[in-house]
């Protein structure tokens, strides 16, 4: 059974109160109280809490009807409806201000008083209805993660989301009304221009679509950042445009992993390319240091063919250098990583580096107390110092100072996404900072690129960035960069974290010159050029040497039992047929008691390259000459052989 409406009647005039009672009960209507004052009114309000409320505008007391309904609307949700006879033009003006549900003339008819209640009680069930929608819609608005703006039929805007308000950076207080150009400004990235208005072909003529390739939003504080946008209208059922919708998103943590991608993507491109060009380099300039070292053992001093020979070395040399640069950018050579004492290495290099970037320039090395040890190859690390040293010594012509630091650092997963290719975790810090003339946004994309070069031409090949881009990452580190122009340029090497142990000391072999032997060693090498020129240099020395063009000929020689007496297996590492570590696995199960030398321009054999950074296999990187040949060979001959041993 439904519960009859409850309606407060506040009316002055007691035979009137009365009456309308009366009428009221009989067309159904609760009407347990009539009032006739404002603030009896305000206080039975509260307590009864009453569906509806009829109210004479005119009342004697303090307060009139006006005043009433506004205390009454203030402190709850009833509809109120106002009666009188005769009221003047400002009594009305101030009562449409309360937001009245109807006015009801004196005398009342009985189907006209319940006509007016009725509508009233419609009305605010309506509104109230429409009320709780457009809260709902707020709120689920408010709720999803994409910014959503809207305007009416104009062009101003009627509504900002939280997600807005956050990314644009206008508050809603502010925005409303405002034209959605101040508020949703747009650019193309690349023309800093605006680009077409889709919001205005969208009032026009309701066009819709998905956009933002390229799109930045100015902010209220001027700032920018990228986003994708959608633009629908708002219609009226009846099809009318009433308005537009824009909903985007900041898309920069995104834009940032796909640059950062693309980056890791092209330097891995480019470092193949290079690492495929440098092993074949590599077996040239094995040859021509070679046979040109080979000249100068057989020419007198004061020959007119000793001087070019060296020369024939010193360029090879050069060469030799490029291609190391290249193997190490394309991460394709073979390091011996130890535990190190970063700050010892420092110190170890700081001379060379006083002596690289000359008088006008001030070196100031900082390395903080408790430095955590790192695991990394001694001299890869110095050639980054020093390469880095070089640059920045470039970059201030006029002098300036040049700061080397070390610290502990910890790399959280938001820092990783600002170092492209980055990866939390504990490092050792080192940074490179100068005071010099900076870089701008277009040279630090490509700073880390091969041959690319801002210097004059013959002053620079564009390689030594790349080399420690390549260096430090192979070191399964992180390096990073920070430049403006006139502001100087900061590089940050994050090397990992190494257990916190003893640093392992290294001293440097003795030069023992062409050391000779007289032992049979089997030479496994595909270049015709490189394999006679090993079997030039091995028995020269006194060794008897067997050659093997490759893996496959090495099993039968070994196989035919005719040559029990061999002692070393000097290997190629990429070779047809049967690779060197195949062949190294082979003989280490059916000859296990033979050492194996590898030798390679490069590698990338994963396996091999931790055995090596394990000393477990011997390697030899080319190129090399005859001397670090002979020298390599009988350091592996007159080594102890270990008990056991596994295939590389």
């Amino acid at each position: 059974m439904n519960t009859p409406t409850q309606i407060l009647v506040v009316e002055d005039e007691g035979i009137i109160a009365k009456d309308l009672q009366a009428m009221l009960r009989k067309l159904g209507y609760h009407v347990p109280v009539t009032v006739g004052t404002g603030d009896r009114a305000v206080e039975t309000a509260a307590a009864n809490q009453p569906d509806l409320i009829l109210m004479d505008i005119n009342l004697r007391g303090a307060i009139d009807g006006v005043q009433a309904a506004t205390a009454i609307s203030a402190q709850q949700d009833v509809p109120i409806v106002y009666l009188t006879a005769n009221s003047d033009e400002a009594t009305l003006q101030r009562a449409k201000v309360t937001d009245p549900f109807g006015f009801m003339i004196k005398p009342f008819e009985e189907r006209a008083l319940h006509a007016g209640i009725e509508m009233a009680l419609y009305k605010h069930r309506t509104d109230k209805h429409t009320r709780a929608r457009e809260q709902w819609l707020s709120t689920t608005l408010g709720s999803i993660a994409d910014a959503v703006v809207t305007t009416d039929r104009e062009g101003r805007i009627s509504f900002l989301n939280a997600a807005a308000e956050t990314v644009s950076g206008w508050a809603s207080s502010d925005a409303l009304g405002r034209p959605y150009r101040e508020v949703f400004h747009i650019m193309d990235e690349t023309t800093h221009t605006r680009p077409g208005d889709r919001v205005a072909a969208a009032l026009a003529d309701g066009t819709t679509g998905n956009f933002g390739d390229r799109t930045r939003l100015v902010r209220r504080d001027q700032t920018e950042t990228h986003v994708e946008y959608s633009v629908a209208p708002i219609r009226h059922p009846d099809g009318a445009i009433h308005g537009c919708v824009i909903a985007f998103s900041d898309v920069s943590e995104r834009k940032l992993l796909e640059d950062q991608l693309r980056q890791v993507q092209k330097m891995d491109a480019i470092g193949k390319l290079a690492g495929g060009i440098a092993h074949d380099f590599n077996n040239a300039i094995t040859a021509i240091l070679g046979y040109a070292e080979l000249i100068l053992r057989q020419v007198g001093e004061g020959s007119p063919l000793q001087q070019d020979a060296k020369q024939i070395v010193r360029a090879a040399e050069h060469s030799a250098r490029l291609t190391h640069q290249l193997l190490a950018f394309s991460r394709k050579q073979v390091l011996q990583p130890r535990c190190l004492d970063l700050g010892g290495e420092l110190r170890e290099v700081e001379g060379m580096v006083r002596r690289l970037i000359g008088a006008d320039v001030q070196l100031v090395t900082e390395i903080a107390p408790d430095l955590w040890k790192t695991t990394a190859d001694p001299g890869q690390i110095h050639q980054v110092v020093l390469n880095m040293a070089v640059n920045a010594r470039d970059a201030m012509p006029q002098g300036g100072r040049l700061t080397l630091r070390l610290a502990n650092a910890t790399v959280t997963s938001a820092d990783a996404l600002r170092i492209v290719d980055g990866f939390p975790g504990e490092f050792v810090l080192l940074t490179i900072a100068d005071t010099g003339t900076g870089m701008t946004d277009e040279v630090l994309k490509r700073i880390f690129d091969p041959f690319f070069t801002t210097k004059e031409p013959g002053k620079g090949t564009g390689l030594g960035l790349a080399t420690c881009y390549g260096i430090v990452r192979q070191t399964a580190g992180l390096i990073s960069v920070a430049s403006e122009p006139g502001a100087g340029t900061t590089f940050s090497v994050y090397l990992p974290r190494a257990a916190d142990v003893k640093p392992v000391a290294v001293s440097a072999p003795a030069d023992d010159g062409f050391p000779p032997g007289t032992e049979t060693i089997l030479v496994v090498e595909d270049e015709e050029i490189l394999r006679e020129l090993a079997v030039e240099v091995l028995q020269s020395l006194g060794y008897s040497v067997i050659a093997a063009a490759d893996g496959t000929q090495a099993v039968a020689i070994l196989h035919g039992g005719e040559y029990r007496d061999i002692r070393l297996i000097v290997t190629d590492l990429v070779m047809p047929k049967m690779s060197g570590r195949e062949l190294a696995a082979w003989i280490m199960r059916d000859f296990a008691h033979l050492p194996v030398l590898f030798m390679s321009g490069y590698t990338d054999d994963e396996i091999l390259r931790d055995a090596v950074a394990g000393a477990e296999v011997e390697y030899l990187q080319k190129p090399f000459t005859p001397k670090v040949l002979a020298q390599k060979i009988r350091q592996v001959l007159d080594r102890p052989a270990p008990p056991s041993r596994a295939a590389a």
